[in-house]
């Protein structure tokens, strides 16, 4: 019995110094794991801290720029003001009122045609020229500015068994609108009006077709005027 008890204390003996090691083994681990433990929340805290900070600068820095975006849209918004103020006193100081009313004959009476060809008329006697775009030496109307224009044209004649009363309002050398009477004995008065979109440079006049007659006199009833109605 004593060798058995012998043998059974030094067995627990043995066993007792594994659990003491199992025992430190474990609060080795734990004491691991809580260091990790540790490290992870020290870390976890470090990274919150450091997005808080970013968090805090992106917001700051999207404030200045919206600040500074409502700053541009506020400047853009003067600036175009400002533009169309220039514009306006620069379109009042530079583009002048255009009108013009000039007959076709200076004095006396005069029969023009009949033309085996079509001629354009010169209107020699000027009533009203304003801004000079009318040039009575040549009949042409030339566009200072790109704009709308109206014109109109005034023809007389006497009535004729083979020659009519005709003229065509012309821009830039094609026929625009037509004014045209043929009777055969007393008085025929052709007229027409027209509105024209004209581009700087632009010229307009009248062009008396062929075989036709024209008359004027001191009473002056052949007239071509014409103004600007505004500029685009």
């Amino acid at each position: 019995m004593s060798g058995v008890l012998a043998g059974l204390k030094v067995e627990m003996k043995y066993l007792q110094h594994d659990n003491e090691e199992q025992a430190k083994k474990t609060r080795e681990l734990e004491q691991q794991y809580q260091a990790k433990v540790n490290q992870l929340e020290s870390q976890k805290t470090e990274l919150k801290q450091q997005y808080q900070e970013q968090a805090a600068k992106l917001a700051e820095q999207a404030a200045k720029l919206a600040e500074q975006a409502a700053e541009l849209l506020t400047i853009k918004s003067r600036a175009n003001t400002t533009e169309n103020h220039v514009n306006a006193l620069t379109r009042k100081g530079e583009v002048k009122p255009v009108a013009f009313s000039a007959l076709l004959v200076a004095s006396g009476s005069e029969t023009v045609g009949p033309f085996n060809a079509q001629t354009n008329l010169i209107f020699r006697r000027v009533i009203t020229n304003v801004g000079n775009a009318y040039n009575s030496y040549t009949g042409f109307f030339t566009a200072p500015v790109r704009g709308a224009y109206h014109f109109e044209f005034y023809l007389h004649g006497h009535g004729h068994p083979s020659h009519a009363t005709a003229a065509s309002l012309v821009k830039n050398g094609d026929p625009v609108v037509t004014a045209h009477e043929h009777q055969s004995s007393l008085s025929v008065n052709p007229a027409n009006a027209v509105t024209l979109l004209l581009e700087v440079g632009d010229v307009v006049f009248v062009r008396q077709w062929q075989n036709t007659r024209i008359f004027d006199n001191g009473n002056f009833h052949t007239t071509f005027s014409g103004n600007l109605l505004f500029i685009m």
